[in-house]
């Protein structure tokens, strides 16, 4: 296969007798060519799509912030609460032991009280059979 020069290809062509003719100018047509503005990204549906993301993370944000002091109060009740439970709680045990104690020392009272009705009966009666001798 034999490759074919260009240059004599290019020789092979007839050439065109063109009449001279002026060189077309736009503005010579008459026909204006409009101004386009440059349109800012920021203006198109993706720019605001953009802004109504921002937006909505903005909020985002601010609401994950309230929750968060939300969350510290919570947690602050919470321990006061704790706190008072385990205060009562204390308090509890103590008066449980406090009248487990007066119980005890109730029934020593009730014992020495016995003792203090039968010497208070027994008196009388032993005044009785001292006074009379027989």
């Amino acid at each position: 296969m034999d490759y074919i020069n260009l240059s004599d290809l290019a020789g092979k062509i007839p050439k065109l007798d063109m009449p001279n003719l002026p060189p077309i100018d736009p503005p010579s047509l008459g026909y204006k060519i409009p101004h386009m503005e440059t349109i800012d990204p920021e203006d198109t549906i993706m720019g605001d799509i953009k802004h109504k993301i921002q937006e909505q993370n903005e909020l985002a944000a601010k609401q994950i912030e309230v929750l968060v002091q939300q969350n510290q109060l919570l947690s602050d009740n919470y321990n006061k609460l704790k706190d008072m439970y385990d205060a009562q709680e204390r308090a509890y045990q103590e008066s449980r032991e406090d009248l487990k104690s007066s119980r005890i020392f109730n029934r020593w009272m009730m014992v020495i009280a016995v003792i203090a009705m039968l010497a208070a009966i027994a008196s009388p009666i032993v005044t009785i059979l001292v006074s009379n001798p027989q």
